[in-house]
């Protein structure tokens, strides 16, 4: 990718782009509401380290952020750093993105058949590719444009395999018993992956960074919101619910249901005390102990029983067992 700079300023590259860098409105706008609901994902992460699919879309998000800020910035011939450096930087971070889907399907979706693409298959095709052509060759011969069209020939065909193999996994996935609102979250986020194939042809036809960075960022924006509107009402059916076994079961089955889990003394005493749906430091206040081990208590419940988070546990104490057969 070429791109001529001027030294004059005129009234277009001040409305298009920031503080007089490379970066394109549109780019500091996806970064700043990216990094927005990153710190709230880290937030509810935090409070449950547990939930694994969180931690891999909190990575994915990650990842998009600063391929915006590299691919916003660089390369500006201003700065001081080498500028074959700053354009191997903002490749790189595009060859990480396309390296991490698969892994991302991978984990977040339990599709067992992108393993090997989400381990080896990546890093041959994708990431050696990358250091081959985009570093060492881009290195020794400083010509880019020739460099990059011959490195993105194996990872744009590799790209359209591990699409078509995440397609299959997803619809096998669903014929085998999946759940059908699943399936359509699990489709409409692989929809977005598609847009990161048209980025293997801007190493021909180069493209303005409003478009690049456009079609890399907006299907996972909508998808991020779309998942905050699941969250927010799969929470509020939760508690509803929680409320109605609350009111159904005794204190009696309650505190059975609690000494029937494998948790040491001090555990039980803290799962005694969900029912009443105490903060962490009331908890504390309650038990006499500091409000760091009540959530150590928890975590290790958790990861006892194989529960996600509260809500799951609660639910599962409050719900009576079924009555032994023959009864």
């Amino acid at each position: 990718m070429t791109t001529v700079f001027s030294p004059e300023i005129d009234l277009k590259s001040i409305y298009m782009n920031l503080f007089n860098t490379q970066m394109h409105w549109l780019t500091a706008v996806f970064i700043i509401i990216e990094s927005y609901l990153f710190a709230v994902q880290l937030f509810h992460f935090l409070n449950q380290p547990q939930d694994r699919r969180r931690l891999w879309y909190l990575i994915l998000l990650g990842l998009l952020i600063k391929f915006n800020i590299a691919n916003g910035l660089f390369p500006d011939p201003s700065w001081r750093m080498d500028i074959k450096l700053q354009n191997m930087i903002a490749y790189g971070f595009a060859y990480l993105m396309g390296a991490y889907f698969p892994f991302y399907f991978y984990k977040a979706y339990r599709l067992q058949q992108l393993r090997f693409h989400a381990t080896w298959g990546v890093f041959l095709f994708l990431i050696l590719p990358y250091l081959l052509f985009d570093v060492i060759l881009y290195a020794l011969n400083d010509k880019l444009i020739p460099d990059r069209e011959l490195g993105v020939l194996i990872p744009g065909t590799y790209g359209l395999v591990v699409l078509a193999v995440m397609l299959r996994a997803i619809i096998k996935k669903h014929k085998d018993g999946g759940d059908i609102a699943q399936y359509r979250c699990e489709l409409l986020v692989w929809f977005t992956v598609l847009p990161w194939e048209a980025m293997s042809v801007f190493a021909f036809y180069p493209a303005p960074q409003w478009l690049r960075i456009g079609l890399s960022n907006l299907g996972w924006l909508v998808i991020t919101i779309l998942q905050f509107e699941k969250g927010i009402r799969s929470n509020h059916h939760r508690d509803r619910k929680l409320k109605e076994l609350t009111r159904q079961i005794t204190t009696e089955e309650y505190e059975a249901a609690c000494r029937a889990l494998p948790i040491s003394e001090r555990e039980l005493d803290v799962a005694l005390l969900l029912r009443e749906e105490l903060t962490t430091a009331q908890m504390a206040e309650r038990l006499f102990i500091a409000p760091n081990t009540v959530k150590d208590h928890i975590t290790a419940i958790l990861k006892k029983t194989g529960c996600h988070d509260r809500k799951e546990l609660l639910a599962r104490l409050l719900t009576p067992p079924p009555p032994p057969a023959g009864n």
